[in-house]
């Protein structure tokens, strides 16, 4: 791997050099760091870890020099010892400048990493599973539910947490970090890290979930095209039995998954999966429940064209970017136009609000019709990711809003 990397790592330092600047603003790095990341994926198309390589390097938060352009000046660069995540040259100060606020959501995000590599370690798996262990006989809906806690309480069965966690998650009660034994404080304290890294695999199914229910659909069928499709979507599947279990009428759950991102045999682009049957828990086996799944390597205005090609129930985008990336009229444009005149109904989801005004801007532009209009999701993943392009210090979360068109006004 390294030697596949290090000819574009030399590449990348000598243009850093051309690039030097004593000093610069944000947005002056920002611009600094879009030109490097072209320049990756001229060299690398598919090596999406290089650019988050070069994009999370550290800088000194007041010239915003890098660690290499300081490394070869040999100017020493200095981590707040509480982060670890802002630092500053020795030449502009020892000590980072950042507000509390920052700080804070910074050693909130090492302590989840912490928890997922030890999670990983422990398990081999990359992120936990916690899904609704029996199917539930009555359907309680989504929108009565104020978010994370009372879904796991009440929409769930996990009332145990009652007392151990405050609602938003953001640490165990005050009287358990108190009162309790070291050991009760260290399994709270687990326990409220795994439930938290699940609502970043459950927010899929969930949002799903609600935007049905918005929708008013409730049939015992349900066939959904998730676009842009990548081996996240994959690797999570097992979690959209949720939907199974959340959703008593439901009987028979078919997702096809479409994108040129989907895992498979560059070469033969297309259909690679025509239909499997995916492993269901014995409850929703025993009851004649199903799921399966169909995968196309390949955008979704060439995928209509298939024989295999079935209209959808719902269309969904999972933080496509569909608005601001570089595929936006190479690959977007077309299939955007396209399945807003199917007229079927399509949920979208983005990282952060800036996304979501562009996206909402561009289909009022086009005459598009809103079922529900943009919000911010309650069912979004509470795990945060840093910004490295747009706001400085600024982080990002899946799927942290929505909205649901269908057609044309």
């Amino acid at each position: 791997m390294h030697k596949n990397h290090c000819k574009i790592f030399q590449t990348i330092n000598q243009v850093e050099e051309e690039k030097y600047q004593e000093s610069r603003t944000w947005d002056e790095y920002r611009d600094y760091l879009l030109f490097i990341v072209r320049v990756i994926r001229n060299a690398a198309p598919t090596d999406e870890n290089l650019r988050y390589i070069i994009q999370a390097q550290m800088y000194c938060v007041s010239c915003r020099r890098t660690a290499v352009q300081l490394a070869n000046r040999k100017v020493v660069l200095n981590r707040c010892k509480d982060c670890t995540f802002v630092s500053s040259c020795a030449e502009c100060s020892s000590t980072p400048s950042h507000s509390k606020s920052v700080c804070e959501s910074y050693q909130s995000f090492r302590r989840i990493e912490n928890f997922r590599i030890n999670f990983f370690e422990d398990t081999g798996k990359a992120s936990p599973l916690t899904c609704t262990q029996f199917p539930r006989k009555s359907y309680d809906p989504l929108s009565d539910a104020t978010g994370w806690f009372e879904y796991y309480t009440n929409l769930s069965d996990k009332k145990q947490i009652q007392g151990k966690f405050n609602p938003d998650f953001s640490n165990i009660m005050s009287d358990v970090d108190r009162n309790g034994s070291d050991r009760e404080k260290e399994e709270a304290e687990r326990m409220l890290m795994f439930l938290l890294c699940a609502t970043d695999t459950l927010t899929m199914p969930l949002t799903i979930l609600q935007a049905l229910e918005d929708l008013k659909w409730n049939g015992s069928h349900l066939n959904i095209h998730i676009l842009g499709a990548t081996e996240r979507e994959l690797v999570l599947l097992a979690n959209f039995e949720e939907m199974l279990h959340l959703v008593p009428s439901l009987r028979e759950l078919h997702i096809t998954a479409v994108g040129p991102q989907v895992p498979g045999p560059s070469q033969n682009e297309g259909l690679i999966l025509s239909r499997q049957d995916l492993e269901c828990c014995p409850q929703c086996k025993a009851n004649g429940r199903k799921r399966s799944l169909s995968l196309y390597q390949g955008v979704y205005h060439d995928f209509v064209e298939h024989s295999n090609f079935a209209q959808a129930d719902l269309i969904v985008l999972f933080n496509s970017g569909w608005a601001d990336g570089d595929d936006a009229t190479s690959h977007w444009e077309p299939t955007i136009k396209l399945l807003i005149g199917q007229n079927v109904p399509a949920l979208f989801t983005t990282h952060n609000h800036d996304e979501v005004k562009n996206e909402q801007r561009r289909m009022k532009i086009g005459g598009v019709k809103f079922v529900t209009e943009v919000r911010e999701n309650k069912w979004r993943s509470l795990v945060p990711t840093p910004e490295f392009i747009g706001e400085e210090h600024g982080m990002w979360y899946n799927n942290a809003y929505s909205y649901v068109v269908r057609g044309k006004e």
